[in-house]
């Protein structure tokens, strides 16, 4: 009987490969759903199963399209969308965001509406982005978030396409940010064959260090021995005043944005009270808040535990996370990362560590001087942090990482470290650059917001790059007359419409960083044509 219906299996697929060769972009309903009857369970280590396949018609931008979802087992969903009629040939997968557990395919629309087949995954689980209890006690969940869903995903997806269109996509991307650059970094490190080009944006290298400890020890950074916060969160704007005071114009133009903020010179005790605690100036235990949090983590002896700590200028993005607001009695409540609601909490209950202690744990008992060690082992399953790309650079792939200077969630330090140690390690800048460069954004926060230019057109600059050898000394930033959302929905249409963006300035690959001219109009991006090599 198994024979049989392994026959019955195989003579399906031959059939429906046939079909989809002939008709490979028949819109009808029919050639969605016979989908349905394509065996995806010999697929190389991804045995996949499809639930539903749709025809979906065509609203506002977007184009009709196959909506397909299943799931790569044991649990590991997917939904995918194929354009009917406007196929470019190509495939993309996009990238999650926090501990993901939905299908965001919002995230997908940009690309889809470019003709793209397009695909996004829970990374194995279900549930909010901010919620970590999946993981409690469940090994292959957390394998699955760490590097295996992405990869699985992509071989079911590239296969669903090929059945439907009767071909291979000719060119294979990935692009996301956060969690989702997490994956792209991820893909590079450890499986270089499935994109030939990658998009990482704020990625969180360090899931543990860059991405929990380090929001962990800025929130605690403003607690006294007692437990209480110490600053007062409505002086930040008059910190970041004083930064810009002091280095808005290193670049030559009072624009509020800082190019490299390494290059300011600012130190909080320059903001110290001379005598009674005032408004307008700090506290010495206000002043120490500061170089904690500009610092970044480190043990009782003052060693770096990781390349952490917070950019000068960034301080608009500190309250509530960090710093919690004050009230209008003058009383000031903790960062609300501290909250046991909080994912900060959650994540160390249930995923950092390789026991993990539930809901009993309290992250503010974390130890910065044993505990790091601890956590060793689950770095090997979230992290992407390993500099030798060589299999990536020899499978003919280009990656374009971006990072904004003022991001609170990831430090950008540790984008700027990596791509250093990459640059080593691959044997020097020139030998980097022709397929890896790093965009480091000025004045932009985590993804997008901030008062820098956030609208990016990463995808074109990854398209040229892999299908034209066309690599990217630049990317245009467009300073957007509306502020992007946290989450970025609806994503950005490029090229944008008149009248979508303010102005817009050329952000350099790393270690290069646009200067102005000192002639002609500073929102003109022609006026910063001229990059000065970073310190």
């Amino acid at each position: 009987m198994k024979q049989i219906l392994c026959a019955f299996a195989a003579m399906v697929l031959v059939n429906f490969s046939a079909h989809a060769q002939q008709t490979p972009l028949d819109p009808t309903a029919a050639a969605c759903r016979a989908i349905m009857a394509q065996n995806f369970t010999s697929l190389p280590d991804a045995v996949t199963a499809i639930q539903s396949a749709t025809v979906v018609a065509p609203a506002g931008d977007l184009p009709a399209y196959c909506r397909i979802q299943g799931f790569v087992s044991p649990r590991v969903s997917f939904e995918v969308r194929l354009p009917t009629k406007t196929w470019n040939g190509k495939f993309l997968m996009q990238g999650c965001g926090g501990m993901c557990g939905i299908l965001n395919m919002e995230a997908t629309e940009d690309s889809l509406v470019r003709g793209y087949a397009v695909v996004n995954t829970d990374m194995g689980h279900k549930g909010e982005s901010f919620i970590a209890t999946w993981a409690y006690n469940d090994i292959q969940a957390e394998i699955d978030f760490g590097y295996r869903a992405t990869h699985v995903v992509a071989v079911a997806a590239k296969a669903i396409v090929n059945a439907y269109y009767g071909k291979q996509p000719a060119y294979s991307y990935f692009n996301g940010c956060s969690t989702g650059g997490r994956q792209g970094m991820v893909e590079a490190q450890r499986v270089p064959d499935d994109f030939d080009g990658i998009v990482s944006g704020a990625p969180v290298l360090n899931e543990i260090g860059d991405g929990i400890l380090h929001l962990l020890w800025s929130a605690r950074a403003n607690l006294d021995a007692q437990g209480k916060p110490i600053f007062d969160a409505r002086k930040l704007a008059m910190v970041r005043k004083a930064v810009m005071a002091k280095c808005d114009m290193l670049d030559g133009v009072a624009d509020n944005i800082l190019q490299d903020p390494r290059a300011c010179n600012f130190k909080p005790a320059e903001l110290k009270c001379s005598g009674k605690v005032k408004d307008d100036c700090l506290s010495a235990a206000e002043v120490g808040v500061l170089e904690k949090i500009y610092a970044g983590a480190s043990d009782s002896n003052g060693n770096r535990i990781f390349p952490g700590g917070m950019a000068v200028g960034s301080e608009y993005e500190w309250a509530p996370a960090f710093i919690g607001l004050t009230k209008p009695d003058g009383a000031k409540t903790p960062g609300g990362i501290l909250t046991p609601s909080s994912m900060i909490y959650q994540f160390t209950q249930y995923l950092a560590f390789f026991n993990d202690p539930g809901n009993a744990y309290n992250p503010m008992t974390y130890d910065w001087d044993k505990d790091p060690a601890r956590l060793m082992l689950t770095e090997s399953l979230y992290n992407a942090q390993n500099p030798d790309l060589r299999k990536f650079k020899a499978s003919g792939g280009k990656l374009i990482l971006y990072h904004g200077w003022d991001d609170m969630e990831v430090p950008p330090t540790m984008s700027v470290d990596y791509y250093e140690t990459a640059t080593r390690t691959m044997g020097g800048l020139d030998n980097t650059r022709d397929f890896f460069r790093l965009f480091m954004m000025p004045s932009v926060a985590h993804c997008r917001r901030g008062p820098g230019p956030d609208g990016i057109d990463t995808q074109t600059a990854i398209e040229n790059w892999v299908e034209k050898g066309v690599a990217p000394d630049f990317i245009l930033a467009n300073k957007m007359a509306k502020d992007q959302p946290y989450a970025g929905l609806p994503r950005l249409r490029f090229p944008l419409k008149p009248g979508e963006a303010v102005w817009a300035r050329p952000i350099y690959a790393y270690p290069d960083v646009a200067t102005w001219d000192g002639k002609g109009d500073w929102k003109n991006p022609d006026a910063w044509g001229k990059p000065k090599s970073a310190d």
